[in-house]
């Protein structure tokens, strides 16, 4: 991945932090725990096929850029479950845009439907990208970014997740911007 896109390379490896680290709060098993950073490192694989002209626009999608955006959890899931062992770590790719009210992609899951390891995912990655400058915006401060997420808990995120994160905060200390990720 950081062959083709360095930012992409980069914001996989804080998602998979992020994860384990909710995944540690939620007291997961260390083999759960080891595929959930797995589908953090893996999750946006499919995007590397996608045209740069869409991941990088530094405006608004149009429908068709956007529909062809949201292909991407399909996309890596299909990849990831040909490989041995994947299996999991693919349906938290496939699943991990998925929102806990049911109005998420690509199937349009709901609550405990989701794979809790999608869930956990969602919350890694909607922080990382809130974080993290984006072309099309600039980044959110970390506090501004954990509120947003307990504004989205019960919509967006799964409640217990956002408050497993929120522990998770408390003690690793991402608010201190001298902490790598």
């Amino acid at each position: 991945m950081k062959l083709r896109d360095a930012s992409l390379e980069r914001h996989s490896r804080r998602v998979a932090k992020i994860a384990i680290a909710i995944a540690d709060k939620m007291v997961m098993s260390n083999k759960e725990q080891d595929y959930i950073y797995l589908a953090g490192l893996l999750h946006d694989v499919g995007k590397l096929g996608m045209k740069d002209s869409y991941l990088l626009k530094p405006g608004k999608l149009s429908l068709e850029e956007w529909l062809e955006i949201k292909k991407h959890p399909v996309i890596s899931y299909n990849l990831l479950k040909a490989i041995p062992g994947m299996h999991y770590v693919s349906l938290i790719a496939l699943y991990h845009h998925e929102r806990y009210d049911g109005n998420g992609y690509p199937r349009g899951l709901m609550g405990n439907s989701i794979p809790k390891g999608a869930r956990i995912l969602a919350v890694a990655d909607a922080f990382e990208a809130m974080t993290a400058d984006r072309v099309y915006r600039p980044k959110l401060d970390c506090r501004a970014a954990v509120a947003e997420l307990r504004r989205c808990s019960g919509s967006q995120f799964d409640p217990v997740i956002v408050s497993a994160f929120c522990r998770a905060l408390s003690e690793i200390n991402f608010l201190d911007p001298n902490v790598k990720l």
